[in-house]
């Protein structure tokens, strides 16, 4: 039997809860009619809408320097985070192997109507507290868990395919990493809502949980259920 071996490097994560603060506003990447993730680097735009939701179930209007994402299998499956396009820009000028796109919003049917069916009379407390104007940022230097190759640029999108045997469908997870150089500089950049955190990743071809994955990486947010 082959000995398990982990691949190291810091995680960069976008944040819906700060503390103990639960109100910040998150983006709903699947939902409903749309129950796919886009791979940034073959698509021009984003799909993306404003979530009434949230892996805690809480969520506010608080605009933070990056937004958290929610959705059917986001958490493991949504490549890069979502941020302000000055953040992006500023980014993709200090660092090698970050791009963004450009979003195409859609509207929360629950922004008009509430639960029960009836017309909303005030602003949902979910939607931003003001304008905002956000991109998708990605890294495009793909590396492979299982068989890593040297990693050359800052950012970079790790990935491990996971083999469900009960399925004919492999699904893959991905992390949104940098280097450890890299990690000392955005933590100085000193930025909300943003986690930085050192990871180890096992490398695994066949499936694993979704409880296992959770433990494995020692994510705190529970599996986003449909909506």
């Amino acid at each position: 039997m082959n000995e398990s071996k982990s691949f190291t490097a810091y995680n960069v994560q976008a944040a819906s809860v700060v503390g103990d603060d639960f109100s910040y506003v998150t983006i709903a990447v699947t939902w409903k009619g749309k129950k796919y993730l886009e791979k940034p680097t073959e698509c021009e735009k984003t799909q993306v809408m404003w979530s009434h939701d949230g892996p805690f179930g809480v969520v506010g209007s608080k605009v933070g320097d990056f937004i958290g994402h929610y959705g059917e299998d986001s958490f493991y499956g949504q490549e890069g985070i979502f941020t302000h396009r000055h953040i992006a820009k500023l980014l993709t000028e200090t660092f090698t192997g970050l791009k963004y796109n450009e979003l195409e919003w859609h509207e929360n049917p629950l922004e008009k109507v509430l639960a029960s069916g009836k017309p909303r009379l005030k602003k949902a407390k979910w939607l931003p507290e003001k304008p905002v104007d956000l991109v998708h940022l990605y890294a495009d230097n793909y590396v492979d868990v299982n068989n890593p190759t040297p990693i050359e640029t800052d950012f970079f999108t790790a990935f491990r395919w996971h083999d469900n045997s009960n399925t004919k469908n492999p699904w893959r997870a991905n992390w949104f990493m940098c280097s450890d150089k890299t990690a000392v500089k955005l933590k100085e950049m000193d930025f909300t809502c943003l986690t930085i955190e050192q990871r180890s990743i096992k490398d695994s071809p066949t499936y694993i949980s979704i409880n296992d994955y959770y433990t494995e990486t020692k994510h705190t947010a529970i599996p986003a259920s449909r909506f």
